[in-house]
Parts: structure tokens; sequence; C-alpha cells
């Protein structure tokens, strides 16, 4: 968006150059709010200590990698949505690295696309050290943690990061992500967020 408003269209710009951008203009405000869950369910997992609550079934069991899944893993593409509180998200991206690493590789070995949605908002995240509720026990700086996320994104290319303004908010993503008919692989889903 910052490009975009200082100097135009970014993906007419990475042609120029001859590279090609990871994700295509696609929206997903088209997506039906009206969802056809045609028997679909959310797997939660069973680590989740307080699931989301959703207005279709939902089923806990184990899931070797993230923390809600959709029964129908050709309706969702296959897509599993890692929950992420912000303190969670700084001790992945710090001591959890190497962990949360071979999780997104597991992920990559079973075709399977994993966002990690952080409920809160990517400006809070990135100045994480100003707010009160962080733990002060934390080392990591902001610029450590993103440049982790980076990495990460340039790694692999079947993940993503998603930061949320709120836990209704990321309970409204998870479902509209798993019923937008795949499109969060060609999208960039904190660019249309924001």
């Amino acid at each position: 968006q910052y490009y975009h408003r200082l100097f135009g269209d970014y993906n007419k710009f990475c042609a120029e150059l001859k590279l090609k951008p990871r994700f295509e203009n696609y929206s997903l405000d088209n997506v039906e709010t009206d969802f056809q869950t045609n028997g679909c369910k959310i797997y939660i997992d069973t680590r989740e200590q307080k699931p989301f609550r959703f207005d279709i079934p939902v089923e806990v069991k184990t899931l070797k990698f993230g923390d809600y899944a959709l029964s129908n893993k050709r309706v969702s593409g296959n897509c599993y949505i890692e929950r992420k509180s912000l303190n969670d998200f700084i001790g992945t991206m710090s001591g959890g690295y190497e962990r949360f690493k071979r999780e997104i590789e597991r992920a990559k070995e079973q075709k399977a696309y994993l966002i990690v949605l952080v409920e809160r908002s990517i400006e809070e995240a990135m100045n994480f050290t100003k707010l009160p509720y962080v733990s002060k026990k934390v080392r990591a700086t902001p610029e450590y943690i993103f440049n982790r996320v980076r990495s990460l994104i340039q790694e692999f290319d079947n993940m993503q990061f998603l930061f949320a303004k709120s836990k209704t908010e990321a309970v409204r993503l998870t479902k509209k992500i798993f019923f937008c008919g795949k499109l969060f692989k060609r999208t960039d889903l904190q660019l249309l967020y924001d």
C-alpha cells in the first residue's frame, strides 16, 4: 500500500524489472458471506485452550500442524490456520523459531498451506515493545522478529502471516479464508485486510 501510494502500480513496477510478484491482484471482498458449508465442519486442534467459536459445526481433533482446518480439504485448498496471540507470535519467532520451521516443513510435505493469524494489528505487532501487556522478559526487538517473518515468507511458498485487529476479526477471517475458493494462495492477505 505504501509503494502504491508513493509510486503507483507495484505489479507494473515488478514487470518492468522482470520480477514476478508472489501474489496476483485478487480481492476476497467478493467472496460470498452466506457460506454454503455443504456439510463441512471446522476441525480444532486438541491443544487449543480457548478455541474460536463458529456458527458452523466443529470437531476437536489432533492436527499435525495448525490450530484450525476445514474438514473438506478440496473446499479449503488444504488450508490450515495457526492462531497466535501477540505474545505467542513473539515467542514463536524468537525461542520457538526452529520448531515452527519444522511445523511449516511438515505442512509443505502434506501440500498444505499455513496461515499464521495473529490476533493483533500489524501496527501493534511492529511496535510491541511499547505495549504494556507484552512481557517485559522479551529480549527480542520488533526488527529481529519481523526479519524472521520475512525469512520464513521467502523460504516457504506455502505460508503467509495475517495480523487481525481482534479475536472477533480473526474468527471472521478464518471462516472467510476457508470458504474463499482458494484465492488466499494468490492473494496477499495482509494487503487486502489493511
